[in-house]
């Protein structure tokens, strides 16, 4: 006759439900680790700089520079230049100028190529090329050449990997040239961006006329010697009122290793 020993059929129950207990437990470690290291980081703004090229800071700047050139100024006029120099600094050359005058980044560091997957033909000697997005000018701006919006279509920066890292990215999102310009043609509102090749993050972009630095990580000096490649594809879009045009003004960057 068989006997049924209550507390080994207790221990029994109890090792199996610890075995699905640690089953679980490794299971949901396991897909929290593959979700971790297929996760996309997201990167918003850090700052929002106000640009401003309208007619009327075009003829204050040329005033700034008038009123410099003088040997001897008025009471008036000095307290003139005083508060343009207060609102637009001394080195300033023209509105359209995305770095002022003086010292930067750029002393040291910059790119040496870009390329761009499309672009719109020039049109009237305006140039939509990707070196529109990389000559320090809101008069010009790269425009992808695709039906979608541009959405896939990147713009690529290659650096020397001895030059100065970069620690900042500056987007002047739209076609800042002008107001209509800008509200015309689609905006940026999502970025990929690749280093080298591999998925680096999302950017995600204000749809305002402004200059947007993103703080992504210190980039540059590739231990393998390579040099360093950042390309920014279009993910998503703000549209614009008239065209399906998606236009970039320029990016541009700043860092360290330069001062």
């Amino acid at each position: 006759m068989q006997l049924n020993l209550p507390g080994k059929s207790n221990a029994a129950k109890t090792r199996k439900m610890m075995t699905k207990l640690i089953t679980l437990f490794l299971f949901l470690n396991l897909f929290l680790y593959a979700a971790g290291q297929t996760a996309v980081k997201s990167y918003s703004p850090k700052q929002i700089i106000a640009v401003d090229v309208s007619l009327k800071a075009q003829k204050e700047v040329e005033r700034q520079h008038q009123l410099l050139a003088k040997e001897k100024l008025t009471g008036k006029e000095q307290k003139e230049l005083d508060l343009l120099l207060e609102k637009y600094g001394e080195p300033v050359e023209s509105v359209w100028d995305v770095i002022e005058g003086g010292c930067s980044w750029y002393c040291g560091g910059g790119n040496y190529k870009v390329v761009a997957s499309s672009s719109l033909p020039d049109t009237l000697g305006i140039s939509y090329a990707a070196n529109s997005a990389n000559d320090l000018s809101y008069k010009t701006a790269w425009v992808a050449n695709k039906g979608d919006a541009g959405i896939g279509e990147y713009i690529e920066y290659y650096f020397k990997n001895n030059s100065p890292r970069i620690t900042q990215i500056i987007i002047s999102n739209g076609y800042m040239k002008s107001e209509a310009a800008w509200k015309n043609n689609n905006r940026v509102k999502k970025l990929k961006l690749f280093v080298n090749g591999k998925m680096h993050g999302i950017l995600n972009l204000q749809d305002s006329k402004t200059d947007q630095v993103f703080e992504v990580g210190t980039l540059g000096h590739n231990k393998n010697q390579t040099d360093l490649a950042l390309r920014f594809e279009i993910l998503e879009v703000y549209k614009g009122d008239k065209y399906n045009d998606t236009a970039i003004t320029e990016i541009y960057f700043d860092g360290i290793d330069v001062h």
